[in-house]
């Protein structure tokens, strides 16, 4: 940045003294650069601000109003540019001449951008930091920016003024064009656009290879910043109790923000996982029944059994194929008059035809007993 910096002060007071428009034009692209890292590591700072009464989901649009706002701004300077450097064009006066402290510049300003992307992609590498290789290959797109500048200034000193301007025209396109990109990736954002294909189905592998996970479905995606934030519905053994379906999820999450990070280079940010005991009914599928909740259940088992203190954590209920299976869990001590419900297998199978009968969408009954208190 420092580099930059003094870069782009020596283009524009060079450029102004030496009438060289398209060096400006190049000072004012690193000036952008500078920008461009300047807003996004502020925006990054406050997007990175816990979430808070007034902003539940965090602060990370922050990030993309930035890009949004910087990439509207570049598309007006780069048009600026090119619409100032045609004017140039069609003026009926001569253009005032480039001298040659210009062209001094603006080979100076190519070989430290070319040198900068040498350094930076060795310093990268050695340091396994990926953003320092993507910014070493940002100041070889710089690098070509100067070149075209000294080729303008080179051809105006030659005698072909019109190269100059025109030089200065390429320049501000490039600008406008960073604009365009810087936008339209906000834009995707603020509509929720969903992660490339790739990273999606990195997602969903991630997923699939958690221990306790056998299938993931509705899988939603989209960013928030430079965070990734994911949806997804995870299918899970249907007898798994509610707090071993709830350990899952929290290692799928775990493993989408630490070792996929690790091996997709992909922040992961808000994890939201709801668990399923079977696939979602497809929308074509016929409809069951409606079944009964717990109450309606509970009240015909006490019924069924005689006994209306039957308790309420002694009945589980699994909701499966758009029907209901009971296990009756009976404790140790039994109580007295459920006693021969224990000693009698008929009394069991009583029970259960008549629980059966009452509720037709009783699949099956389960009878457990308690071995110790």
């Amino acid at each position: 940045m420092a580099t930059n910096a003094a870069l782009a002060l020596i283009q524009i007071v060079v450029g102004l003294l030496a009438n060289a428009f398209s060096l400006v034009a190049d000072a004012f692209h690193t000036l952008a650069d500078l920008t461009t890292d300047a807003l996004i590591a502020w925006a990054s700072r406050r997007a990175g601000a816990p979430p808070d009464a007034d902003h539940p989901y965090g602060h990370g649009r922050l990030e993309t109003l930035a890009s949004l706002s910087l990439g509207i701004v570049l598309v007006a300077v780069g048009g600026g540019f090119v619409w100032a450097a045609a004017n140039r064009l069609q003026a009926t006066e001569p253009l005032p001449p480039v001298t040659y402290p210009a062209l001094v510049v603006a080979l100076l300003v190519l070989a430290s951008k070319e040198g900068l992307y040498h350094w930076l992609k060795h310093r990268g590498k050695k340091l396994n930091a990926p953003v320092l290789v993507a910014a070493a290959w940002h100041a070889r797109s710089d690098a070509a920016s100067s070149f075209v500048v000294a080729v303008g200034i080179g051809a105006s000193l030659l005698g072909a003024p019109a190269l100059e301007p025109i030089a200065a025209a390429i320049v501000g396109f490039l600008i406008a064009s960073m604009g365009v990109r810087f936008a339209y990736r906000a834009l995707a954002e603020l509509v929720d656009t969903a992660l490339e294909p790739e990273q999606v189905s990195a997602i969903a592998e991630t997923i699939r290879a958690t221990p306790g996970v056998i299938d993931v479905h509705e899988l939603r995606t989209r960013r928030m910043g430079h965070q990734a934030l994911v949806d997804a519905h995870v299918q899970v053994a249907p007898r798994l109790t509610v707090s071993e379906g709830h350990r899952v999820a929290e290692k799928v999450i775990s493993r989408l923000k630490t070792r996929f990070h690790e091996e997709h280079e992909l922040t992961v940010g808000d994890v939201t996982i709801h668990i399923d005991h079977e696939p979602d009914q497809a929308p074509d599928a016929p409809a069951h029944a409606p079944v009964p909740e717990r109450a309606e259940l509970l009240a015909a088992v006490r019924h069924a059994l005689g006994f209306p203190a039957f308790a309420s954590d002694w009945l589980q209920i699994h909701y499966l194929g758009g029907r209901c299976e009971l296990d009756l869990l009976l404790p140790a001590p039994v109580p007295q008059a459920l006693r021969p419900f224990v000693d009698h297998p008929e009394r069991r199978a009583e029970a259960t035809a008549i629980l059966r009968q009452q509720m037709p969408c009783i699949k099956s009954v389960h009878w457990y007993l308690a071995l110790e208190p």
